[in-house]
């Protein structure tokens, strides 16, 4: 399966800010499924039990395959889970939860203030939080006579690559998986290094 780079959170960030006496305290984490980001927005909800609101986005993947969720939590609609969203669109960064607390300060901000301060307070996490670039992969299966084990090895390192699964014998069969922008280079290499005697899938 081949998709395009993004970034995800390394570990947990969270960041405060005020607007008008309401406070809004971000919360951003790494989170790989729905089960992980409810189990996220359970743990956050329990730390703030007298918050007026738990709003926020999680996305998973990218591109066509990726999903994604808003909650405004009792916010006027689209005024705290889409900024929340944009954000880490803005941000190229998946496979992250993004939560924002609120505890209402008494003064009204109005729709333009809602979205602004929510997508204040989850641009603040974001730019809080190590990120990790995740890079696509490709899969690819070779086959190439045994006695070119150790040159397809040497290559294999050289080329970022994790064996998947390996048979012996007269001709060895093997299932690599690698940065999808060596792929092409790994297979000029191969042909060249083996003189053409490897057969790439």
């Amino acid at each position: 399966m081949e998709s395009k780079s993004f970034y995800t959170p390394q570990s947990a960030a969270s960041m405060e800010i005020s607007v008008k006496g309401s406070r809004f305290i971000a919360t951003l984490d790494h989170t790989s499924s729905k089960e992980e980001a409810d189990e996220i927005l359970n743990k956050v909800a329990a730390q703030n039990p007298s918050a007026t609101h738990n709003c926020f986005a999680y996305r998973l993947g990218i591109g066509d395959d990726g999903i994604f969720r808003v909650e405004d939590d009792g916010e006027p609609g689209n005024t705290a889970g889409k900024p929340i969203l944009q954000a880490l669109e803005a941000r190229n960064v998946s496979n992250a939860m993004l939560v924002v607390t609120r505890y209402f300060g008494g003064t009204k901000l109005g729709i333009g203030g809602l979205i602004r301060a929510y997508s204040a307070a989850a641009f603040a996490a974001l730019d809080a939080c190590k990120l990790a670039l995740v890079e696509p992969t490709s899969e690819l299966a070779i086959i190439f006579p045994y006695d070119a084990t150790g040159i397809v090895h040497k290559i294999l390192n050289q080329f970022n690559c994790t064996i998947l699964e390996t048979n012996y014998g007269a001709r060895t069969s093997m299932s690599i998986e690698l940065p999808l922008k060596n792929r092409k280079p790994l297979q000029v290499a191969l042909r060249d290094m083996t003189r053409g005697e490897i057969s790439i899938e």
